[in-house]
């Protein structure tokens, strides 16, 4: 159930309105100009041509928080905290500077101010409704290696979750860059398997670490000349561990990019986000999977 749903209503509106106020100062800033002070200056127009850059990206910006997947409570307070500081400084202003301003100007001060508080109330109420995902997952690039990670607590004992964890095949019901998971040989260390993609491309596999109900790793066989993705190495452990509610079991993938300096950072600023939606995904995909069985 997504609780952001509030939030990111009042976001999206906000950014609509932001973005069209923009565009009008910055398509027709002399005209505007005209209607909201008593004698327009050059300067003015200067100004509002700015103002109107700044509201069109502040709009674009809360477009891309509206479909961030791990929307916060603080990443909305943030944007709220800014639009009652627009509020404020349009009082200040009325006060201060009012007499510069037409009486339509005036109007149009309030009625903005107006809207942008509701934006800003509305945006606070939704936030408090925003439930943080029980997935902990996280991206992060050092010295040229990504590394992804993502944890999860289940209602489950230990010995459920490794047997879920174990299920190569099923895997691929649950990670959504997967469409099939084949074992070839083996069973623990140096077992290999073929993970497929939605697109048919595929893989090799080979487990380079494991100890019996804690924890398995796979080294990826990126130097084969079918391997699809520009990763020069790729390899991940799954652990788990008991604890006083059940076990807790985590993903801790680490990539190293291929290519020229432009190829690797355009990968870092695509996996960023790809990866840690599919660890989050798979991670609650899991979870269900592991406490179904454990009722069962």
């Amino acid at each position: 159930m997504d609780t952001s749903k509030i939030a990111r209503a009042f976001l999206g509106l906000n950014s609509i309105f932001s973005i069209l106020i923009g565009a009008d100062l910055l398509i027709a800033p002399g005209y505007a100009a005209e209607l909201l002070f008593a004698q327009p200056a050059t300067w003015h127009i200067i100004s509002l041509r700015i103002l109107g850059v700044g509201l069109a990206l502040f709009g674009m910006c809360l477009l891309l928080m509206r479909r961030n997947r791990f929307l916060t409570k603080g990443q909305v307070a943030v944007i709220s905290a800014l639009d009652f500081g627009w509020v404020l400084a349009s009082a200040v202003v009325l006060i201060i500077y009012g007499a510069f301003f037409t009486v339509f100007g005036k109007t149009a001060i309030v009625l903005v101010a107006g809207i942008v508080a509701i934006f800003a109330i509305g945006q606070l109420v939704g936030a408090r409704k925003i439930v943080p995902g029980l997935s902990d997952a996280s991206v992060t690039t050092s010295g040229g290696q990504i590394r992804a990670k993502v944890s999860r607590v289940v209602k489950a004992p230990a010995d459920v979750v490794w047997k879920v964890m174990n299920d190569h095949p099923g895997y691929a019901d649950v990670a959504d860059n997967l469409s099939k998971v084949e074992v070839l040989k083996g069973d623990g260390m140096g077992m290999q398997r073929v993970c497929y993609g939605p697109k048919g491309e595929n893989w090799l596999e080979t487990c380079n670490l494991f100890k019996e109900g804690r924890v398995y790793g796979f080294r990826v066989h990126t130097e084969a000349e079918d391997y699809p993705y520009p990763i020069s190495d790729l390899h991940g452990a799954w652990s788990v561990e008991q604890n006083s509610t059940g076990a807790k079991f985590a993903i801790d993938i680490k990539a190293t990019p291929k290519g020229n300096v432009l190829v690797r950072t355009l990968f870092k600023l695509a996996a960023r986000r790809q990866f840690k939606v599919i660890l989050a995904d798979l991670a609650e995909g899991w979870a269900a999977r592991m406490e179904r069985e454990a009722r069962s």
